[in-house]
């Protein structure tokens, strides 16, 4: 069972779909993501494509994604800056500034397959994004800064709502958190706000100590690896939220991957900044049906609809045909409760028709709401077609954040014809809404999508 945090989060609650299966410019994993709402664009950092030595040298492309339509709008390559730990945005007029790590090192860590060797950034930077580039590290253009006694892994993060900026490294060899004013940290005046958040490793401390960095003791249908990999962290307010991942010690043997999609077990934990204590830790169940989930990437954005702070997270997945391409799939968090118990995840939206199809006097329409814990799609409208539908047949297509991670279907009516007047429905990660029932004796002319209210997930 969940709570709610001081930002109206609960880690075990609903949640909502920002956009679903996008390819990326290059076939490995995202890494991290940020949101430039002002703009309309989500950014995804991925690694860069081609062999050993390239994951070596840190190079890393970032993605820029339209978050209305979800498709990739351009990309821009990052030589020497790292791994993609976290990532932030300033949105400006026309323009975003990124935030993220750079100064390749290479990092070494142990788990049950052996050693794993990748490059991580040594400081945090900022730069101006600019499509179809290519940034160097060495760039003598960019400014960059290294906390004081850092010694690795360092990445930045933003907090849109309070304009703080922070900044993840090891010093000591405790994973440490300070915050900046985002201002001044862009005109190079780098003064700490406040006091440093330190991850605890439990050396040292009494017995009762949990360590955060230890994979918890969950069930799971497979042996997981005994120690968390961090996969983003993200700050809101007096918040520090924190998205790991224990692997199955299964995961590299292709013949023994779960058929579910799901390679390991994925965790969100919040923390409170002022005590350094854990306030909440819940296994991800979200974004369930991708071929291959693995959890990449949180951030913080604001809605420019609905001006509800949400907390965003993301999930890799193979690209349906491949082998290792990869696309993302980014979920959030709402921060406001529901209306009456009810809560709307995504406000009504056209769906788009296929050739051949019309609106009828209301057009096809969708949208998300969760009530008591379950989340609904609901459609509503009609759709009419001459001289009519005689096969089974795509008829539509969801918006991306209204696409089910698996098989949703409905009953809904149709014209009566020789007394069949009702269809099946169907639609699942595609986003492609089908209907099935129609024949050349017996063509459906319309169909009614006002009754349909089914469980999303």
């Amino acid at each position: 069972m969940g709570k709610t945090d001081a930002n109206g989060v609960d880690l075990s609650g609903v949640t909502g779909r920002l956009i679903q299966t996008v390819d990326l410019v290059k076939g490995p994993a995202p890494q991290a993501i940020a949101s430039d709402t002002r703009n309309g664009w989500v950014f995804v950092l991925q690694m860069e494509s081609g062999g050993q030595q390239d994951i070596e040298q840190g190079n890393m492309r970032l993605n820029r994604i339209d978050r209305l339509t979800g498709k990739v709008i351009d990309s821009m390559q990052l030589k020497g800056f790292g791994h993609g730990i976290s990532m932030g945005v300033e949105p400006g007029d026309g323009q975003t500034y990124l935030w993220t790590e750079v100064g390749r090192e290479m990092a070494y860590s142990r788990r049950s397959d052996g050693t794993v060797k990748a490059a991580f950034g040594k400081a945090v930077t900022r730069f101006r994004y600019a499509k179809d580039t290519v940034l160097d590290a060495d760039d003598p253009a960019l400014r960059k800064f290294t906390p004081p006694g850092s010694t690795s892994g360092t990445g930045p993060s933003i907090d849109p709502v309070n304009n703080l900026l922070c900044v993840m490294y090891h010093k000591g060899g405790k994973r440490t958190f300070t915050r900046y004013d985002l201002a001044a940290a862009a005109a190079g005046s780098w003064v700490p706000v406040g006091t440093s958040f330190v991850m605890s490793d439990c050396d040292g401390q009494p017995t009762t100590c949990v360590d955060e960095e230890t994979t918890p003791d969950v069930p799971s249908r497979y042996p997981l690896e005994k120690e968390l990999t961090s996969q983003g962290y993200t700050v809101l307010g007096d918040v520090l939220y924190w998205y790991q991942w224990a692997p199955y010690l299964v995961d590299d043997d292709p013949n023994t991957l779960p058929a579910d999609g799901f390679p390991g077990v994925a965790f969100l934990t919040s923390y409170d900044w002022k005590t350094g204590t854990r306030f909440d830790r819940q296994v991800v169940t979200s974004a369930d049906g991708l071929t291959r989930r693995e959890p990449e990437g949180v951030a913080v954005e604001v809605d420019p609809t609905t001006g509800e702070t949400r907390l965003l997270f993301g999930f890799s997945n193979t690209v349906p045909g491949t082998t290792g391409s990869r696309d993302v799939t980014i979920s959030w968090y709402p921060t406001k409760p529901g209306t009456d118990g009810v809560k709307v995840l995504a406000d009504w939206e056209d769906l788009a028709l296929e050739p051949g199809i019309q609106p009828g006097a209301q057009p096809p329409r969708g949208r998300l709401i969760a009530l008591a814990g379950t989340t609904y799609l609901q459609l509503r409208g009609t759709l009419t077609c001459t001289p009519g539908l005689t096969s089974d047949g795509r008829i539509a297509t969801l918006p991306h954040r209204l696409r089910a991670t698996h098989l949703t279907r409905a009953n809904v009516p149709r014209n009566n014809n020789a007394g069949r007047c009702v269809c099946r429905i169907e639609t699942d990660i595609s986003g492609g809404l089908r209907a099935y029932g129609a024949y050349s004796d017996n063509p459906i002319t319309w169909i009614d999508l006002d009754g349909v209210s089914v469980a999303w997930r």
